[in-house]
């Protein structure tokens, strides 16, 4: 089927993109429709003749151990293990701690005899970066391995890693698209199909190459009802996690005060901590930009407590939390307040 990017008022609002990662999934690791995946390995590296998709959850091996979840996994060639992935945020430093990560489980879960590491298969991490990785805007792509520091000799190539850096991709709009290489054309399609201002420029490379055609109208096929799905299943991961970081902040702060109680004789500990922890996320969501009511509706709070808080904060910006919260504590009747009064008085908080 051949689908016209440029006949927007003929498709449905499509506001998905390959880099969100359950498209990128179900499109290039489609094990039905390796077509894909095949033509953009080939665009890699020329010599990656053959992919076969592996299953991309392994499971723990021992119970201190973790199951650990791929992006797309398989073998290329036969001959290397790859794991694939993209990635929409992030900085170099603390994603080539994960690279490492993966790349050590690729590698040590191979099934060996005895000691023969020689029957162990290379292993390749390739990353896909929707942020800048590299310091020379003219690189966005490299191979890397393990290599002497002094000597400059490569230790062993069993140990691989590819980076494709996404950022950067609309410069490429001055040299026409039969000129572009195969990488780079992968490069624009996985940064803005599915982006209407740049249609027109995604159709052309459709009209030459086989590979992002398919993936660009596997993309589009993704029925209403499986986006909408995914849009519902993300908000209420985040809406999970949010609620997970409020309960492991509040005990947090209920234990820290617990210690403090027990190091200075304080009985109110655990009344400390839990206005100590409202303390700490009505800073944070203020240094978002939210007002004291909103603060204060999204924590169920009385608006009088987020106020003080945060004109404590305006009159004494270096004040550390807990000097904070001891300043609202420190008169009878503020501890009477926060104990259950119906308002919060803030001027026996002064």
């Amino acid at each position: 089927m051949s689908i016209d990017l440029r006949e927007r008022k003929k498709l449905k609002r499509r506001t998905i993109s390959l880099m969100d990662d359950w498209v990128f999934k179900a499109v290039i690791g489609d094990p039905e429709d390796e077509v894909c995946l095949s033509s953009f390995f080939h665009a890699i590296d020329p010599d990656f003749r053959k992919v076969r998709l592996l299953p991309g959850e392994k499971k723990a091996g021992h119970p201190d151990d973790k199951a650990i979840r791929y992006d797309i996994c398989g073998v290329i060639n036969e001959k290397i293990y790859f794991d694939l992935e993209i990635q929409r945020n992030g900085n170099p430093e603390e994603q080539g701690i994960r690279i490492v990560f993966y790349l050590s489980r690729l590698l040590s879960g191979q099934r060996t005899k005895g000691k023969d590491y020689r029957e162990l298969r290379p292993v390749r991490v390739i990353m896909i970066t929707n942020f800048r990785f590299f310091d020379d805007p003219e690189v966005s792509s490299d191979v890397f391995y393990l290599v002497g520091e002094k000597t400059g000799r490569t230790l062993t190539k069993h140990i691989q890693v590819s980076i494709i850096e996404l950022a950067g991709v609309e410069r490429l709009q001055r040299i026409p698209v039969q000129d572009l290489t195969p990488l780079d054309r992968w490069r624009i399609v996985l940064k803005f199909a599915g982006d209407p201002d740049k249609a027109a420029w995604i159709q052309a490379i459709m009209a030459i190459d086989e590979g992002c055609r398919r993936a660009v109208e596997k993309m589009m096929e993704i029925p209403m009802s499986m986006i909408e799905y995914m849009w519902e299943t993300k908000r209420l991961d985040r809406e999970m996690m949010r609620n997970s970081e409020i309960r492991e902040e509040r005990e947090r702060a209920v234990k820290k005060a617990r210690e403090r109680a027990l190091k200075q004789g304080i009985e109110q500990g655990k009344d400390q901590g839990v206005l100590l922890n409202l303390v700490a996320i009505a800073l944070k969501k203020a240094k978002k930009g939210m007002r004291a009511a909103e603060i204060a509706d999204m924590l169920e709070e009385e608006e009088a407590r987020i106020r003080m808080i945060l004109k404590i904060r305006e009159e004494h910006p270096d004040y550390t939390e807990e000097q904070i919260a001891m300043k609202m504590i420190r008169h009878s009747d503020c501890l009477m307040s926060w104990n259950g009064a119906d308002s919060f008085d803030e001027r026996a908080c002064s």
